[in-house]
């Protein structure tokens, strides 16, 4: 059973509000400042040029990151046909933001080739168990040379279980990029869950080198499965 993204991106920032403040409220439209989206004239900017809220409890500043969005959201997903799914077909939006290290992460397949994105909640059972099935595939050598795999680290929530979520990726081997999600304060979403239609967890989409959509899905898959559609991605551009 998948947990809506809502219900992720609600309990999340209401906690985050708990931690500096005792109405749980998140902070009216125009009191915090604004994670700002990204700037479509500079596309090959270094790094995300965007502010964090200072709304954020300071144990929060290093799990979460400024995020920059390229492009159209992705609409939220509502269907596991792949042929049903409306971005299917469309152009991802490209991401920029950071890693847990500081450094620059950015998930731009039209760019750098084909993608797998996987959204991933530290909390969620689903994405613990989901992490090691993608390791294996990493080990038996079955991510196909030229595939790019890359993590983002949403729905993070202090108090809840594997927190924080930086920890948490290093004590689950996941050696891929990771980018840190960002939170906008003011829409009470998660920015880089938002723009990709997030809707559960682990939540995967597949990017061909044209930057195009080819599958989104929502919970657990069997390391067949994924394989098979990472070997028939890179013929897709």
């Amino acid at each position: 059973m998948n947990r809506p993204a809502i219900v992720a991106l609600v309990g999340a920032l209401a906690l985050f509000s708990a931690c500096g403040s005792t109405d749980r409220t998140s902070a009216a439209p125009g009191t915090v400042p604004e994670v700002t989206a990204a700037d479509a004239d500079t596309p090959d900017a270094g790094g995300p040029n965007a502010t964090i809220s200072p709304e954020i409890p300071a144990n929060l500043v290093d799990e979460i990151g400024p995020v920059e969005v390229i492009g159209d959201a992705l609409p939220p997903l509502t269907t596991q046909d792949f042929t049903a799914d409306p971005a299917v077909g469309t152009a991802a939006p490209v991401l920029v933001g950071l890693g847990f290290d500081g450094a620059t992460v950015r998930i731009d397949a039209a760019t750098d080739g084909p993608t797998m994105v996987v959204f991933l909640a530290h909390w969620c059972p689903h994405c613990n168990a989901e992490i090691p099935v993608i390791n294996e595939l990493r080990d038996d050598g079955r991510v196909p040379a030229g595939v790019n795999v890359v993590a983002v680290s949403t729905a993070v929530s202090p108090g809840q279980p594997n927190f924080p979520p930086s920890k948490w990726l290093d004590d689950k081997d996941w050696t891929y990029p990771a980018m840190a999600d960002g939170v906008d304060m003011v829409n009470e979403t998660f920015i880089a869950s938002n723009a990709f239609g997030v809707t559960g967890f682990p939540f995967i989409t597949l990017i061909d080198s044209t930057g195009v959509v080819v599958a989104r899905w929502s919970g657990e898959r069997p390391a067949s499965e994924i394989a098979s559609l990472l070997a028939a991605l890179p013929k897709v551009a």
